[in-house]
């Protein structure tokens, strides 16, 4: 029998993760240990089989850590990924956690327009940019299924980077528009001071992270495909929310051309999407 990529306590952490997904219920310490004392590369095992056992499509990645800062926070060279199935891009059948935490983060939401090559080597941003067929203003809602959220980087991406559902809101172009990369966002909870940001803030260009993230699957064989959603990294910073109340970001170009907003409330029993 062929042995598994990874030890025995890493797939039962993936069962666990897969399980908590599906009930709501939070992993506890034991969970959290044995996250904490996992590779990076064992991380992504443990990701991976938790996502196949959820048994839905690949709908596309999410990319975490994209800023210079989150980056040296963690001890990291380079972002974080995590996978993005069909349903977490209906947050309507997606209720929130009244237990743990949540949080929001304003992205740009990528649709890729047709397949590109396995590559290892980062491509250029006009490269990237070919291949981009529509960008949405997104609402990225994150919380842990660990009761204790206090994560190494192993432990968020053994965690799917943290997601919990992606909110997609208004149309900003249906090409790539350089002057996305402009762009500047406000994150506004309901009942909290607004928290401000920028498409710089992902590695200084969209691009640049969707890039990286194609060289990334490169190196594991893999590519970026046609119709996958990419949300690109937080341009606004996690920021948490309350449950019982909504948030809103509006985003714009400095000419004012390419404006949009992405809205969601919270009840108790469902997120709903009012975008």
């Amino acid at each position: 029998m062929t042995q598994a990529p990874w030890a025995d306590p890493e797939a039962l952490l993936a069962q666990s993760l897969a399980h908590a997904r599906a009930t709501g219920r939070a992993l506890g310490h034991v969970e959290h240990e044995i996250a904490a004392a996992l590779t990076l590369d064992q991380a992504y095992h443990v990701q991976q089989a938790a996502f196949a056992l959820r048994d839905e499509p690949l709908a596309g990645y999410k990319l975490a850590a994209t800023s210079a800062r989150a980056q040296e926070a963690m001890g990291l060279d380079g972002p974080l990924v995590g996978r993005i199935a069909l349903t977490d891009l209906a947050p309507l059948a997606t209720p929130a956690h009244d237990d743990r935490p949540v949080y929001a983060e304003a992205e740009l939401l990528i649709r890729i327009g047709k397949d590109m090559p396995v590559m290892t080597d980062l491509p250029s941003l006009a490269t990237m940019a070919e291949v981009i067929d529509r960008v949405w203003l997104g609402l990225e809602i994150c919380t842990s299924s660990f009761a204790d959220d206090d994560l190494s980087p192993a432990g968020i991406v053994a965690d799917n980077g943290l997601l919990h559902a992606i909110v997609t809101g208004d149309l900003l172009a249906e090409r790539w528009h350089e002057g996305l990369a402009e762009g500047t966002v406000s994150l506004q909870p309901d009942g909290a001071e607004p928290v401000y940001g920028a498409a710089s803030a992902v590695m200084g260009h969209p691009l640049l992270a969707l890039g990286w993230l194609a060289a990334w699957l490169g190196r594991r064989g893999e590519n970026l495909r046609e119709h996958q959603i990419i949300a690109c990294g937080s341009m606004t910073g996690i920021t948490q929310i309350a449950t019982d109340k909504g948030v809103t970001a509006h985003f714009g170009t400095p000419d004012k051309t390419i404006t949009g907003t992405v809205t969601t409330t919270f009840a108790k029993d469902q997120m709903r999407s009012e975008a």
